[in-house]
């Protein structure tokens, strides 16, 4: 064997570990190192030395390692997080982590991992229960939104408990709730989405039922209660029979509404629900039924109540809304605006809106 070197060893371990080609656990515990660090460095040696591994990534290692001179410590912090890596990974992780500077090994290991292994978010589902010592029990249900959108809306939200377990017990009905509040549509969507249900219904869907069925899954709408559904279930559930068209321009914004049978009387607020089935506020997702009709220009300003001058906020945006700050733009929390036709949400301080509507 040859003489070992342990203060190198102790030191930066990559450039001394070559030393250690013929040495055992033993021979280094002979030597006085502790057992535990004893074994370690015999392994290094093996991974970063030793036949058996990928040798383009035990060199990129080793340079890495080299030139950020770690130590005993940082190197066995980096093996510390490769055990925490799939074996298949391993030495990508190794590698990765040699390159980086001492005390950002977990940091970085973690971004790796969750690129390299992104979890399927996607609910599925399911049923759970939870329950307390008092008596009482919490249920927790996944399912489709528009199914569970019309068993909220039969709850009597004065008696929840009770009006849930009469529904079903039988006592009381969920039905099918007939979306004529709000269903928006693009005009162009609205003529793919009929031309797909006429489809279904003639001679040719029967010799393409796949693709007669392609189209309109890919379509989802959103009610004005928040329930989202594809443009089959739409379609079922009121295109063939009565419904609320809303006109919306890519470019000038809402332009009419239009009920199959007759007009509306409130056809303003039918128009910003078609515009905006939610909260028209940056990333808020309050459902419109919750919401406040909204001035952009305030009506302490001159604001007129007409359609290009409304949008719909929730009770805390419509709160949060600077109505008139000085020269128009906003300093504290940003105010709504139209872009064109859209309606924009203006941050503080100026800048381009950003507009906020899905139907924009």
């Amino acid at each position: 064997m040859n003489e070992i070197n342990i203060a190198a060893l102790l030191g930066s371990v990559i450039d001394a570990l070559p030393q250690l080609e013929h040495a055992t656990t033993a021979d280094l515990v002979g030597l006085g190192v502790a057992p535990d660090t004893a074994e370690f460095l015999v392994r290094l040696y093996q991974l970063y030395y030793g036949p058996g591994q990928p040798s383009r990534r035990q060199r990129s290692a080793v340079k890495g390692a080299r030139r950020h001179g770690h130590g005993l410590i940082a190197m066995q912090e980096i093996e510390r997080e490769v055990t925490k890596t799939k074996t298949t990974q391993q030495w990508r992780m190794r590698q990765h982590l040699c390159a980086t500077p001492a005390g950002q090994f977990t940091t970085v290991a973690r971004k790796l991992r969750r690129e390299w292994n992104p979890k399927d978010d996607t609910p599925v589902e399911k049923v759970s229960i939870r329950r307390y010592a008092n008596g009482t029990a919490t249920m927790s249900i996944t399912a489709r939104d528009v199914d569970l959108t019309d068993v909220y809306d039969a709850i009597d939200q004065d008696a929840p408990a009770e009006s849930f377990l009469n529904l079903v017990r039988g006592e009381g009905g969920a039905g099918r709730l007939n979306y004529i509040p709000m269903i928006t549509l693009q005009l162009d969507t609205f003529a793919k989405l009929l031309a797909v249900n006429d489809c279904n219904h003639t001679s040719a869907s029967a010799a393409n039922p796949a693709g007669a069925n392609s189209a309109d899954s890919d379509i989802i709408v959103r009610a004005n209660n928040g329930a989202r559904m594809t443009g089959k279930e739409l379609a079922e559930r009121i295109l063939l029979k009565h419904g609320f068209v809303a006109i919306l321009s890519r470019v000038h914004g809402p332009v009419d509404v239009y009920r199959m049978e007759r007009f509306a009387t409130d056809k303003q607020r039918l128009l910003l629900a078609a515009e905006s089935p939610e909260c028209a506020w940056l990333d808020c997702h309050v459902p419109f039924d919750k919401c406040q009709v909204h001035h952009i220009t305030s009506w302490a300003d001159g604001g007129e109540t007409n359609i290009r001058n409304l949008t719909v906020l929730c009770p805390h945006h419509n709160g949060a809304n600077e109505d008139h700050p000085p020269g128009g733009i906003p300093v504290r929390r940003g105010r709504m605006t139209r872009l064109g036709g859209q309606v924009a949400w203006q941050s503080p301080g100026g800048g381009v809106p950003v507009p906020t509507s899905p139907t924009n």
